[in-house]
């Protein structure tokens, strides 16, 4: 990762690792950057970076000591002390510099801040250079503030005020300090000032940036610090409700990264807190990301489930629109508010291209009203479950044999519309690319659990006629899965094509398949000893298509990379389907994988290179760091260690602890389920994996029960 990201809410601030911002980089919101480029700099002397580092989730500190050009230097080497502290404020971002003299005698310096502004969507810097817009920006400036303004093509008006103020112990600024403009480039403003700082003299410049629509200028009362120290306590009252992990130094480090991660990511449409897929690219909800993140951190923070369902109702497909791939009730593929996608140039605002986030939509719901027994926020949404059932049978079952399909209508659309969504990641055998519409195999998985979970909730609702329904639904693909999805060898397809031709290749969509209970024991064999196969397990996680198919390549995006999430998914299959060692191997191998990353942060994706090629995994160019779904691993991968399976219509706490071999113990204190706390410690005896509880105040029966192999009992 060659870029720091600091974030609060919805807006980051993307920099080198000097916190500077030049070409890609800058300061975003909305999908739309308003400030294009950030360059600082102290002259005579050259400076020398002592330190970059990431405080927390939305500040970094950069400390420089000087080296003087020339033997000739006034200024005694190693003399100065100069300290950037940058945070993302409410709506704005802040650089806080200090400059120390350590010297016996004074010294001047001359200090500018370089800035422009070119509010570009995200899509153009991304690449979409056919939709790049020809913008007339306005810039103003007076001695202490610049400030850029455009007006959008939908009428929105977008403005950037960049301000500097200055204060000085033992030292002095000359008059002529302030803002101009430069010979370089018509937008571009130059602060800059002379100083003098007298032995042991101290300069601070505050660096400020507001942005319009999220400005919160900040008054007398609710200045750059208050408002600092407000976003720092917020993020720590989060952080103490998370559940508390220890007993193994190496996880607790991983989980609570996860978890400063997971807080850094969370937004708030006006709907709840949820997490948006990732920055820098993805900094906006996505459907399939953001329920897949949530339902991994049910254990931790199940009121991230609750926002991020709320949210998706809000944004649930009302009309039949082919030009944004909408149907009547489908779920949201990802809500964008560039400005390309505002004046209809693309179609993402929203946009519902995603097979497989409607019945994600329904899996979490159920998932989380077995955690939380929280019935009223339940009923509440009821109506919206029955448009995503709807949805189901009536527009993504496009033939009707039971099988949801996937069909590209928009022009500007997604080809490819379940995870893997690049063009080339559903193939055949002898790798040509498939022909829709495509039913995935894993997203008939996530149907026939939907259809699962809800006949029991309806059941329990007294919906008697619906929870019928819904198990006719699921015996109906269940029997047409096995018998068109399932080959003579007992592998799984990854697809079926338009003409209900399965794509025989073996990926990590099989994998996923083990999140229901749609297949059997015998073919569950199969596929789990595929995943853990050295195609498919590389020591850092399991590929998304094995290393013996034509198509392979460790270093494309779906076709034999590493998605840790997607590992993830597959071990929470093992589990459930009894795959004991299979799951542990794979944990190891994704605890092996998070020693080699900076932080402990796995990325969204890395090269699928095994341990016998490279040490170490290699990284993906453009991999987004931190990613939704990868910084909720650690949560997620607890929940499989603990075996923990809560019901709230059973009033019931099922646990079956596992712990791989590089650990002896863990104790977590704090799971919050129904209204109540569960704490337990796990380790290690001479034959077992021991459990000892030691707070329930759920007034659920925990019991110890095993995964059963070819089913799980509820």
């Amino acid at each position: 990762m060659d870029y720091r990201v600091i974030k609060e809410n919805d807006v980051f601030y993307l920099s080198d690792y000097q916190g500077m911002a030049l070409g890609r980089h800058g300061l975003f919101s909305r999908d739309t950057r308003f400030l294009s480029r950030m360059q600082w700099s102290c002259e005579p002397d050259v400076l020398v970076l002592l330190e970059s580092e990431a405080v927390s989730a939305f500040d970094s500190v950069y400390r420089y000591t000087n080296e003087p050009p020339s033997e000739k230097s006034s200024i005694a080497r190693e003399s100065l002390l100069i300290t950037r502290h940058q945070w993302i404020g409410e709506g704005s971002f802040h650089e806080g510099l200090t400059i120390e003299n350590f010297a016996m005698d004074p010294v001047c310096l001359r200090v500018s801040y370089l800035v422009d502004s070119d509010f570009a969507d995200m899509f153009e810097l991304r690449g979409f250079d056919s939709h790049r817009l020809n913008r007339n920006i306005a810039v103003e400036h007076s001695k202490t503030a610049c400030t850029y303004r455009y007006v959008a093509q939908d009428g929105r008006i977008n403005e950037t005020r960049a301000e500097v103020g200055v204060s000085c112990t033992f030292a002095q600024l000359d008059d002529l300090a302030g803002w101009s403009g430069t010979k370089e480039d018509a937008t571009q403003r130059r602060w800059q000032g002379r100083m003098r700082l007298e032995p042991r003299g101290q300069i601070e410049v505050s660096f400020s940036v507001f942005i319009n629509p999220v400005d919160c200028q900040c008054g007398e009362d609710t200045g750059p610090t208050k408002g600092f120290e407000r976003i720092a306590a917020s993020h720590e009252q989060w952080l103490s409700k998370m559940p508390k992990v220890s007993g193994c130094l190496r996880y607790a480090a991983w989980y609570n990264q996860g978890l400063r991660d997971v807080r850094m990511l969370q937004s708030n449409l006006g709907y709840g807190n949820m997490i948006v897929a990732g920055v820098p690219w993805y900094a906006v909800p996505f459907g399939r990301d953001s329920l897949i993140a949530a339902r991994q951190l049910l254990l931790a923070a199940p009121e991230v489930a609750r926002g991020t369902l709320w949210t998706m109702a809000q944004f649930q497909g009302q009309e039949d629109q082919p030009d944004r791939d909408e149907q009547p009730g489908k779920v949201v593929h990802e809500v964008r508010d560039g400005e390309l996608s505002r004046i209809g140039l693309l179609p993402f605002a929203p946009y519902y291209g995603s097979v497989d986030a409607t019945p994600l939509f329904l899996m979490l719901l159920a998932d989380y009203y077995r955690w939380t027994g929280d019935e009223v926020f339940l009923r509440s949404l009821l109506p919206n479950v029955e448009r995503a059932f709807r949805w189901m049978q009536e527009y993504g079952d496009r033939d009707g044999d039971g099988f949801l399909e996937y069909w590209q209508e928009a022009r500007e659309g997604i080809a490819n519309q379940g995870w893997k969504d690049s063009g080339d990641s559903i193939m055949y055998a002898d790798g040509r690319l498939v022909e829709g519409p495509v039913a995935l195999c894993e997203v008939q998985a996530y149907a026939h659990r939907a259809y699962a979970d809800w006949a029991e909730i309806y059941s329990a609702l007294g919906m008697t006629g619906h929870a019928q329904r819904m198990r006719m639904q699921a015996i109906r693909l269940q029997d047409g899965f096995n018998q068109q999805f399932v080959q003579a060898d007992k592998r799984i397809a990854l697809a079926l094509d338009g003409h209900k031709q399965p794509c025989l290749v073996t990926s990590s969509n099989m994998g996923q398949v083990l999140v229901s209970d749609l297949i059997g024991k015998e073919i569950a064999d199969v596929v789990a000893q595929l995943m853990v196969s050295p195609h498919m397990l590389t020591g850092f996680g399991i590929r998304t298509l094995s290393s013996a198919e034509v198509r392979y390549n460790p270093l494309s995006y779906h076709n034999g990379s590493v998605w840790p999430h997607d590992t993830s998914l597959i071990v929470y299959g093992l589990r459930r389907y009894g795959y004991l060692s299979e799951a542990i191997a794979v944990i190891d191998s994704l605890l092996r994988a998070q020693d080699e990353f900076d932080q402990h942060r796995l990325p969204e994706l890395f090269a699928g290179f095994s341990r016998e090629e490279s040490l170490r995994p290699v990284p993906y160019p453009v991999s987004c760091s931190p990613q939704a779904w990868a910084a909720a691993i650690p949560v997620f991968i607890l929940e499989q260690l603990i075996g923990l399976r809560p019901d709230a219509l059973r009033q019931s706490i099922g646990i079956d602890p596992v712990l791989p071999p590089s650990m002896t113990q863990l104790e977590i204190t704090g799971i919050r389920l129904g209204v109540g706390i569960l704490s337990l410690r796990m380790w290690r005896s001479a034959s077992a994996v021991d459990i000892d509880i030691i707070e329930n105040s759920t007034g659920w029966v925990v019991c110890r029960s095993p995964y059963v192999k070819g089913g799980v009992p509820r």
